[in-house]
């Protein structure tokens, strides 16, 4: 799966940045890590002094608050990059473009417009899935899957898929050039086929699995209206 980048605040240091992301990927409803489990993900070992200090630093800058006299009463208010934190939403970075035709090189993707760009979910969209990012769509070569040219899209790492499954996929070419694509996935006769879902592109040729590789698995189509 492509990095998730989000734009880091510029008003943390490295070990407060630590400690906020180590609280963002542990904290759960009625459970919060201990100031030694925080101070260890931090680098600083058992060292109370440091993490209390680390601490009351991002209380200061309104990350974290932090309930006087309680063990593991600390409640995160925003995330690295500033927004807020709530168990019920995530925020999926949008990372850049797909081509939904086809396929096209995937260098000219790598100047994202949209860096530190990023779309609230509710958790229940993406059945409470964490590591998903968004992309927008260029092209129209799946309008028949409900999925147009402006469109974004939610993907998730995908370890396995299935025939029928929608990917973001790439492509090593004849040429050795590597593309970009979204298709449908199938596998058949030892081979992969990506397909469109326009009757007006023109197919795809089959691929030898070793020259597909897939970035994400759809999850969910956010329309883009007038």
């Amino acid at each position: 799966m492509p990095a998730l980048n989000f734009a880091i605040s510029d008003d943390l240091t490295k070990l407060e940045i630590a400690v906020l992301d180590h609280l963002a990927r542990t904290v759960r409803p009625g459970f919060c890590p201990s100031r030694e489990e925080l101070s260890r993900a931090a680098g600083l070992g058992g060292r109370g002094y440091r993490i209390n200090k680390l601490l009351e630093s991002l209380e200061e800058k309104d990350y974290v608050r932090v309930a006087p006299g309680r063990f593991r009463a600390i409640t995160l208010l925003r995330t690295l990059d500033g927004r807020r934190f709530s168990f019920d939403t995530l925020w999926a970075p949008l990372i850049g473009q797909i081509v939904a035709s086809r396929p096209l090189p995937s260098a000219g993707q790598l100047d994202n417009p949209f860096a530190g760009e990023a779309i609230e979910l509710t958790r229940g969209l993406v059945r409470g899935r964490d590591d998903v990012y968004a992309l927008r769509v260029a092209g129209d070569s799946m309008i028949d899957a409900l999925v147009n040219d402006g469109d974004i899209i939610i993907l998730t790492s995908a370890s396995e898929v299935h025939n029928g499954d929608m990917v973001a996929a790439r492509v090593t070419g004849d040429d050795g050039q590597e593309s970009t694509t979204l298709k449908y996935f199938y596998r058949e006769n030892g081979h992969v086929r990506l397909q469109p879902a326009n009757p007006a592109t023109l197919p795809l040729p089959p691929y030898h699995p070793s020259r597909v590789a897939i970035q994400g698995k759809v999850m969910l189509v956010i329309r883009q209206v007038g």
